[in-house]
């Protein structure tokens, strides 16, 4: 159960697009005038004489808070780099930026690299003083990637975008980076683009092939301690990506044996009896290519892999309150099966059959049961339920699986700095409930936990599912961790754990879940170093 973040921060492939003709008035000039809007992945280069007008200053309307923000620089958007970028408020139209070139320039071209979150209509201005300003053009029904628009010649000294409508609803908009040309012979002092970034690399496009199943490193066994984490993709290209694989390498480097792989399906309402992945080309569902590739690469790296599908709600309620129906069951038992035979084609090690249903888990006992015997057929490995930490209990199916899973975001104290001695205590709590259904229940099956995890925000214990607060805390997000392996590697029933969260690509959010940098990074690498 999370409440942050759903768009997680993705790359994205493009396809090229084919260049069309749009005509719009501009100021100054008495007839129609015509200029291209080409569009394409991310290898185009600038072409003609041209230079390239650096900004001096950038200033946004607002930046991006989520967990998978970036930081919060304008500049980010005109510096060369294509690992950065500039993302305003999320869900909201309307929002800008505008570079200050120093002085009045001449300009001819614009090149927008958008990342996956893009403006389908958006508009161009100029101005003098950052006070007025003029239209240059206008855009509307775009598709992101690259798009280079060439203007005719516009003095100005500042060039605004306005994102006037997100390409999904849900997303804010998102520019890796916005480049202003103009000629050469106009802009004498300016120098091109490659010398005043000579080590500017632009992002590649992801090539996405299905690929031949590697081996798997072994089976999944309840005597080794799982040494998890859950690796999460919204996009439909990003697991193919190096980004993606060199994440990968690092998470090997954390001590990490086992990695959670989640595909994520949507339905419009709680009520819907229809799911869907979401367009392929600039949905937030993984291809089955970039997902063959994710699998691939942790597998070469000795990762066992847990294929974990999971059913958002387009709306934005808590999937665990999805009623279901017998239309319903029929296709989610559709969409499960189709993961599953995938699972069985990639050798992946353990599937998982459901995430946090609760409201069908309990009302719908002899579909579920039909659907583990279904999946067993068609896939061999491991099978696990990922229940949501108030579900668990009374989930009647435990014993059909070969492991218990919790979704483990269990509050821990009523405090926002609790000790590490409460924070135990508060796991020796969590862990007596648990042994007590096992027992009461006569489950004899070992526990894992599907995922667990704390946000580096202060208060993160007691409701560890978001950021209770702006307030960084690192501490008390490594002392959650600490207090968990502490209580939790003395059970007997209890084989380990997938840390909630890492994405493909690098993010940079202090209250965010991610422990790259901060001090549970550390505790996570040593206790997956002696867990056994």
């Amino acid at each position: 159960m999370r409440l942050i973040g759903i768009q997680e921060r993705e790359q994205v492939a493009y396809k090229d697009g084919k260049v069309k003709k749009v005509f719009g008035l501009f100021a100054g000039i008495a007839a129609l005038s015509v200029f291209f809007i080409h569009s394409s992945g991310f290898t185009e280069e600038t072409k003609d004489d041209l230079v390239y007008l650096r900004p001096v200053a950038a200033v946004a309307s607002s930046f991006d808070e989520s967990e998978w923000a970036p930081p919060q620089d304008a500049m980010a958007a005109a510096d060369g780099d294509f690992e950065t970028r500039w993302s305003p408020s999320l869900g909201k139209d309307g929002e800008w930026i505008y570079v200050d070139l120093g002085k009045p320039k001449t300009l001819t071209r614009i090149v927008i690299y958008w990342e996956r979150a893009y403006a389908r209509d958006y508009e161009i201005l100029t101005s003098d003083d950052a006070a007025q300003w003029k239209s240059a053009v206008l855009m509307t029904d775009r598709h992101g990637g690259i798009e280079t628009i060439d203007l005719p010649p516009t003095t100005a000294r500042y060039v605004k975008l306005i994102g006037l409508k997100r390409s999904n609803p849900e997303w804010g908009f998102s520019v890796w980076e916005f480049e202003t040309y103009g000629p050469k012979e106009l802009n004498p002092e300016d120098k091109p683009i490659q010398e005043v970034f000579p080590d500017r690399k632009p992002r590649e496009v992801i090539k996405l092939v299905m690929e031949e199943p590697l081996a798997s490193p072994g089976s999944i066994s309840a005597k080794v301690f799982q040494k998890g984490i859950c690796y999460s993709s919204y996009s439909e290209s990003d697991l193919a990506a190096k980004e993606s694989d060199a994440i990968l390498e690092y998470l090997k480097g954390l001590n990490i044996t086992n990695v959670s792989l989640s595909v994520t399906w949507y339905q419009d309402t709680l009520e819907s009896e229809k799911m869907y992945p979401e367009d392929p080309q600039g949905g937030r569902t993984p291809t089955d290519e970039a997902l063959s590739h994710a699998i691939n690469k942790a597998h070469s790296l000795g990762l066992k892999v847990v294929l974990k599908p999971h059913l958002d709600v387009q709306a934005g309620d808590f999937r665990g309150n999805i009623p279901g129906d017998e239309e319903w069951f029929k296709n989610y038992r559709e969409f499960i099966l189709r993961y599953a035979k995938f699972a069985a084609k990639y050798n992946v090690e353990m599937f998982c059959i459901g995430t946090e249903l609760g409201g069908t888990s309990l009302k719908w006992e002899p579909e579920w049961r039909k659907l583990i015997k279904d999946v067993r057929d068609v896939y061999k490995g491991s099978i696990v339920y990922a229940a949501n930490w108030d579900e668990y209990a009374e989930v009647p199916f435990w014993n059909e699986l070969d492991f218990v899973g919790i979704d483990a975001y269990f509050p821990l104290t009523s405090k926002n700095d609790p000790s590490k001695d409460e924070l135990i205590a508060g796991w020796e709590k969590r862990s007596g409930e648990i042994e007590g259904f096992l027992k009461k229940k006569n489950i004899n099956k070992p526990v894992i936990f599907t995922e667990v995890g704390y946000t580096s925000a202060d208060g993160a214990n007691r409701r560890p599912w978001e950021a209770p607060s702006e307030v960084e805390d690192q501490k008390e997000q490594a002392d959650c961790l600490d207090a968990a392996m502490t209580v939790l590697t003395k059970k007997s029933w209890f084989r380990g754990l997938y840390w909630w969260n890492a994405f493909p690509q690098e993010t940079d959010n202090p209250l965010g879940f991610m422990v790259k940098g901060k001090l549970a990074e550390g505790v996570l690498a040593n206790w997956y170093k002696t867990a056994k």
